[in-house]
Parts: C-alpha cells; structure tokens; sequence
C-alpha cells in the first residue's frame, strides 16, 4: 500500500475513485441489500431473503408486467439500430459528401436533441392531443374527420408515435459521430477509389461504410443501454403507469410505480422495487458485457 500510495498518479485518480465509489458502487450495494427486505422505505425492514425475486418472476401479476416491460425495452432497441441507425449513417453521409443546403439541414436535425423531454413531451401533447391537438384539427379543416383518432389513447399506435419522437429527439447524436469519424477517413484511401472508378454508392459501401465498424460498435452499446434505461419521456407522455394499457411501459416506468407510487402485498414497495432495480442492472450487465467481448472482436478483426 505504502509503494501504491507514492507513485503520483494514484493522487490524480483517488479523488474520482472516491466519488465513483460514493455515488455508483454504494448505492448498487445498497439497492441488492435492500431487496432481500420487506420494507416500506422508513421504520423497521423484515427480512424476506429471495421472496420478492420469487414474487417478481412467478406472481403473474408482476410476471406479466416485467416481461411487457422488458419487451418494450427490447423493442426500442430493435427500432433504434435497425431503423434509426442505418439513417443516421446515412444523413452523416450526405452531410459528409456536402449536398446542397447541408449546414441549416444538419442543425435542424441536431437541434431536437438539446431539447429538454419534457419540452418535446409538450409539443408531442399539442400535437397529438385528441381534443385540441394539432393534427386532428388539421384532418376537420381538411375534411378527414373520420380519420380522427385518439393517438395516444389507442394502444397499437401510442409505441409507434413514442418510438417516432424518441427517433426525431436523438437521431442528430448518431449522425454526429458518424460523420466525425467519416472526416477522419484518409483522403488518400478517397482519392484511390476515384481513380479505380468507384461511384458514390461503391465508394460508400466499399470504403465509408468499413471505416465506420468502431463507431458502429460504440452506437449498439450505447442503443442497448439507452434502451433499457428508458424513463423521462415516456413517463412524461404517459405517466408512470406507461400509457394506456401500458403500451410505452418500460423497466424503469416498472420501478418507479413500486419505488415511489403502488404497493406490493399491502404495503409501500421499496424493497420490491429494489429487486426490480437488481434485475434490470443484472440484464444491463450481461447483455452490455456479452456486446463489449463480441463488437470489440470485430473491430479487431475488422
């Protein structure tokens, strides 16, 4: 300890070690230790050892919301790299290659994403909005009533208008690393698939696009992650009870409910809602670590 102690660098590193450790490993040991107790969040906690893990996964009235959720979860994801990522490549593309009008196009695109969730949660509202919103009054003006429908309060479209907004909100972050790593592709390597006659749409597949595997990897890590941590706008949109029917439920709209809202057996929630947060952190882990080993080979085989 003495020899750790005299070499300069851990003095630069203890200060953010202490922090990391006050703010994230201790209260992550705290949360598992708390999950194995009955307890309303104040007074005396009963020890209940793996019961709420047992209830979470066996009870069908939590079962059933835990895996909606999770779906959800994955759902987003699955929407996030298989939709909204390919466009973001391309749109960083064309930004990349300079068409006509790309400043004012590239700051429109970013713009949303310094919006905070709940302004954009407002003008999804006005937007959507059955009874004054905007969309509706434009299909009376136009003569379309019978097109009108309750957007939000229909479960089979209220996934599909949250998934467009999340998409409008981040797609610019994406973009933006995309494109950052396309500026930092040789010109040489450009100026060779010229010559050797490539097109634009060759010279994208066969020399950009390969260029883009390290960006690519850390974009999947961060949707995966992203993905099951959604809270603010759908808790925003619809509440914490995930819309209608749940429709926009999610892991943590799941732990909310059970941490500050519902009761499990009777009573305040806390240490339900700890398993919860134990669980999801468990599939963060995995799927993050399984994804980091996986993508960090094809970069190094790439």
């Amino acid at each position: 300890m003495r020899k750790l102690m005299n070499k300069p660098y851990v003095w630069f590193i203890l200060p953010g070690f202490i922090l990391y450790v006050v703010f994230m490993i201790a209260p992550l040991i705290t949360s598992l230790s708390i999950s194995f107790y009955k307890w309303n969040g104040y007074g005396p906690r009963t020890y209940v050892g793996l019961n709420n893990y047992i209830a979470l996964f066996t009870d069908p009235r939590y079962s059933k919301m835990l895996y909606h959720a999770l779906g959800n979860n994955f759902k987003a994801i699955l929407v996030m790299l298989l939709i909204i990522m390919p466009l973001q490549i391309l749109l960083a593309y064309l930004f990349h290659i300079k068409i006509k009008g790309y400043r004012p196009l590239q700051l429109m695109i970013f713009l949303p994403n310094v919006f905070s969730s709940m302004i954009v949660s407002f003008f999804v509202m006005l937007l959507f909005n059955p009874n004054f919103g905007l969309i509706n009054a434009i299909l009376t003006n136009l003569g379309l009533a019978h097109w009108i429908v309750p957007w939000l309060g229909d479960p089979k479209k209220s996934f599909t208008i949250y998934m467009l907004v999340a998409g409008w909100q981040g797609i610019g972050v994406g973009m933006m690393l995309f494109l950052a790593n396309m500026k930092n592709i040789s010109e040489d390597i450009i100026e060779a698939g010229i010559i050797d006659g490539a097109n634009e749409i060759q010279k994208f597949f066969r020399i950009v696009l390969p260029s883009l595997i390290p960006s690519i990897t850390n974009i999947i890590v961060l949707v995966t992650i992203w993905g099951l941590t959604i809270f603010d706008l759908p808790y925003a949109i619809g509440g914490s009870g995930g819309g209608v029917d749940g429709s926009i439920d999610f892991m943590n709209l799941f732990f909310f409910r059970y941490a500050f809202g519902n009761t499990h057996g009777g009573e305040a929630a806390t240490g339900f809602a700890a398993a919860i947060s134990t669980v999801l952190f468990c599939i963060i882990l995995v799927i993050s670590s399984i994804q980091s080993a996986f993508l960090n080979k094809i970069d190094i085989e790439s």
